[in-house]
C-alpha cells in the first residue's frame, strides 16, 4: 500500500494540470475528468494488447483443443457414436472454459489505470459533490466524482475504440495476436433429423479477424 500511494504522490503534479487550467473550478474538474478518462483508456487498451500478446501461444493452444475437440465430436454423431461425440463434447467445453477465464486477464489489464485514476481522483476530490434537480432514487439529490467519473470513462472509451486503430503500433499489435489463430476450421453443427443430442454444442469463437482491441 505504501508504495502504491508512492506511485500516486509521484503522478499527482501531472495529473492535477488540466483540473488547473480554466479558472472555472467546475469546468476545470470536467476538463480534468476527461483528460484523466482519455488517459485511461487509452493506456488500458496498450496494456490489454501486450496482455494478450503475451498471453497468445497459451490462448493459441487452448482454441486449437477447443476446435479440434469440437470437430472430433461433429464427426462422431454423423457417423453415430453418440458416446464419442458426448465425450469430446465434454473435452472441447472444458477447453472453451479455460480459454474464456484466461481472457479475464485482459479485461484486468485494460483496468489498471481506472484503478490508479479512481485511487488518485479519490485522494482529491472525494469530498465533492454535484446537486442534483431532482431526488434520484439509489443516488439522493448529489453525486460524488466517481459517478461522474464513470459516464466520462465510458463516453471515453466510445472514442477511443472508434480512433484506435490510429494510434501508434496498434495495428502492428493486432496483427501479432491474429498471427495465432487456430489453423484448424470449426465445424458447423449438422442437421440430424430424428436424432436428440443431450450434449450441448460448444460455444464458437468470435473470429479474430472480428476483434476490435478493447481500449
Amino acid at each position: 500500500m505504501h508504495g502504491f500511494n508512492a506511485v500516486l504522490l509521484m503522478m499527482d503534479s501531472f495529473l492535477i494540470i488540466p483540473f488547473r487550467l480554466p479558472e472555472n473550478p467546475i469546468a476545470g474538474f470536467f476538463l480534468g475528468s476527461l483528460s484523466l478518462c482519455l488517459v485511461s483508456s487509452i493506456t488500458g487498451g496498450y496494456l490489454g494488447l501486450a496482455f494478450s500478446f503475451l498471453n497468445k501461444n497459451h490462448s493459441r493452444r487452448l482454441k486449437n483443443e477447443t476446435v479440434s475437440m469440437h470437430n472430433l465430436s461433429i464427426k462422431a454423431i454423423m457417423a453415430g457414436d453418440k458416446a464419442s461425440y458426448t465425450g469430446c463434447n465434454k473435452l472441447a467445453n472444458e477447453a472453451f472454459g479455460r480459454y474464456f477465464f484466461s481472457q479475464f486477464g485482459e479485461g484486468a489489464a485494460m483496468l489498471l489505470p481506472v484503478v490508479f485514476a479512481v485511487a488518485w481522483m479519490q485522494s482529491r476530490f472525494q469530498d465533492v459533490s454535484f446537486p442534483l434537480p431532482v431526488y434520484v432514487p439509489g443516488l439522493g439529490q448529489s453525486v460524488g466524482f466517481l459517478f461522474i467519473f464513470i459516464l466520462i470513462y465510458i463516453l471515453s472509451r466510445m472514442v477511443v475504440r472508434h480512433v484506435q486503430h490510429h494510434l501508434p503500433f496498434v495495428e502492428k499489435l493486432n496483427r501479432a495476436i491474429r498471427s495465432s489463430d487456430s489453423t484448424e476450421t470449426m465445424i458447423g453443427f449438422p442437421e440430424l433429423p430424428g436424432k436428440t443430442i443431450d450434449a450441448q454444442p460448444v460455444h464458437p469463437f468470435v473470429p479474430a479477424s472480428a476483434r476490435t482491441n478493447p481500449t
